[in-house]
């Protein structure tokens, strides 16, 4: 007699809509790009590991800062997300400030407005052994002016910020110095923050003797010059290294100029890699100056991968600034969605102030804690160049440290992220990435995906608890999206078992008194059930394997 055979086929599925994409999904291409602190070049952190530098490249950077958000900014953002929840529900302003009181800045705090006509100025330096490449004007055209279309979106400074805040931050008025060329070598310069900052002096000094005004830039009257750019010739010596792209407080703070003392400067590259004078780092260096974070891992070692895979000006892909860090900055509202469930639109975040921020139970808990963002990121305006369209999710965190002074999570250096990208397709691939940019299509919200509590990745919090956020229905209508928003989304996350069978022969499959033999079979249990299967050949056919899980005993699948 002849046997036939089976072979079992077992999907487990956590939720059965999601992972039929996510397990089918297309074949996406991971994008990588160069680096724009600025982060570091590809294999550029091997390199400087293998020369024995890495770590004290690490430490300065840690020390230069450019990796934390303004605490002040962000602690306000939130308590007037909390203030408009109250008073919606009929609080009187006196009531408001009881419960959720405007933080007061800190001692001498200041940092650039982030709205109004914003007055800045570039300072251009080089040296005997390294004349500049790039004319005044020429750079001047790059931050103030209209730039090169063809470099959209980073045809200029200007340009980028105002498509970005949506008209409300303007450098229209600025001036470009220079060029200063310093006596000497660029050798000469002594490699240490204050040896940077005499070459600074050393030019403005120059210019302040030509009668250039420096008070012009003082844009809210605090007695502080907000920010300037500083491009110097010559090349650069890597990540983290003196001659690189960074944003860095001015040391010396009894210097004055026309009764102004400095605050911040980007120090930036002329000429890297036969880019002539990089926009992207301009651009990318002035959203340190408005109060915003690098989003990219500093130290590999420390924690999951960065956490935004990229997708952001202050990471390396570039693109727009996200919603997250607009809100931060004043330039949305996005819509409060704190209990119930609501269908709403978002139109493209590259042109429309639109987000949507589900944080449960805002207006009685805890105002530092979890919450998302949603923003449309479709291809349009600054993010034209981003590998998909759809839902992009951010999961922020907000905790604070123990003393309730500063925020506990950055995405740099912590044990998980400030804010968190929630890959769609559940692969986590950008934690599995060094420095964490491996973003691809794949992570985008699309027609018919969910992230709730019981799809991978799900909306729970980092303790494990129910966050009660859903987001579904998710429907792409040309450039807008429709979805339903629900902050109160509860359910038990069990686990579904669906077995099929290959083969000629004939048989069934048994678990937990239940019988499958007309294939396939679609069984659920409750979370942390142990399953048992064992299979019951037919008379004339005998089971051969099992498929899609390798924990086998004998002929039983656990």
């Amino acid at each position: 007699m002849i046997k036939k055979v089976i072979s079992v086929y077992l999907i487990f599925v956590m939720h059965i809509l999601f992972l039929s994409w996510a397990w089918i999904g297309g074949d996406y291409q991971i994008i990588k790009y160069s680096y724009a602190l600025q982060p570091p070049r590809p294999g550029e952190i091997e390199e400087l590991e293998k020369r024995g530098i890495l770590q004290s490249r690490i430490e300065y950077a840690r020390e230069v800062g450019n990796y934390k958000i303004d605490n002040h900014l962000f602690k306000t953002a939130i308590s007037n997300l909390k203030r408009n929840v109250l008073q919606s529900k009929g609080m009187n302003l006196n009531e408001v400030d009881n419960i959720a009181p405007l933080p007061a800045p800190p001692l001498g705090w200041s940092t650039m407005p982030s709205t109004g006509n914003i007055k800045i100025f570039g300072l251009l330096i080089d040296f005997n052994d390294y004349p500049h490449v790039n004319s005044k004007e020429d750079i001047h055209n790059k931050i103030f002016g209209e730039g090169n279309p063809e470099n959209f979106p980073y045809e200029s400074v200007k340009n980028y910020y105002s498509r970005s805040s949506y008209g409300v931050l303007n450098f229209t008025e600025g001036a470009t110095l220079g060029w200063y060329r310093h006596n000497g070598n660029r050798s000469d310069i002594q490699q240490t923050t204050p040896g940077r900052d005499n070459l600074i002096k050393e030019a403005l000094n120059y210019f302040n003797s030509q009668g250039h005004d420096f008070s012009q830039y003082d844009n809210d009257g605090d007695g502080y010059i907000d920010y300037f750019l500083v491009i110097w010739s010559g090349p650069v010596d890597g990540f983290s290294g003196f001659w690189w792209g960074l944003c860095h407080g001015f040391s010396d703070n009894n210097f004055l100029l026309d009764g102004k003392r400095f605050r911040k400067y980007a120090w930036l590259w002329e000429n890297q890699y036969g880019d002539p004078a990089d926009i992207k780092t301009m651009i990318h260096e002035t959203g340190h100056a408005l109060g915003l974070p690098d989003y990219y891992d500093y130290n590999y070692t420390i924690g999951p991968g960065g956490g935004v895979g990229g997708l952001d000006i202050l990471a390396e892909k570039g693109g727009d600034h996200n919603s997250f860090s607009k809100w931060v900055l004043g330039w949305i509202t996005p819509t409060l969605v704190s209990n119930g469930a609501q269908i709403l639109t978002l139109s493209p975040s590259g042109t429309s102030p639109d987000a949507i921020i589900i944080w449960p139970g805002i207006a009685e808990g805890d105002i530092f804690s979890e919450f998302f963002i949603i923003q449309n990121r479709y291809r349009i305006g600054n993010d034209k160049d981003y590998p998909n369209d759809g839902l992009l999710i951010w999961h922020v965190n907000a905790s604070l440290n123990y003393d309730n002074d500063n925020f506990l999570y950055d995405n740099s250096y912590t044990s998980h992220k400030l804010l968190r990208l929630m890959e769609a397709d559940g692969l986590e691939e950008i934690e599995g990435d060094i420095g964490g940019y491996a973003s691809n299509a794949g992570d985008y919200y699309t027609s018919g995906k969910i992230l709730g509590p019981c799809t991978v990745p799900s909306s729970k919090g980092y303790n494990g608890g129910d966050s009660y956020v859903e987001i579904s229905n998710i429907f792409m209508n040309g450039q807008q999206i429709n979805a339903v928003f629900d902050a109160s989304r509860v359910e038990s996350c069990g686990r579904t078992l669906v077995v099929n069978k290959s083969g000629s022969g004939t048989g069934g499959v048994v678990s937990a008194g239940r019988n499958c033999t007309n294939y396939p079979c679609t069984w659920r249990y409750g979370q942390g059930f142990m399953v048992t299967l064992r299979p019951e050949e037919d008379p004339g056919s005998s089971f051969v394997k099992w498929s899609g899980c390798d924990d086998v005993k004998d002929k039983s699948v656990f």
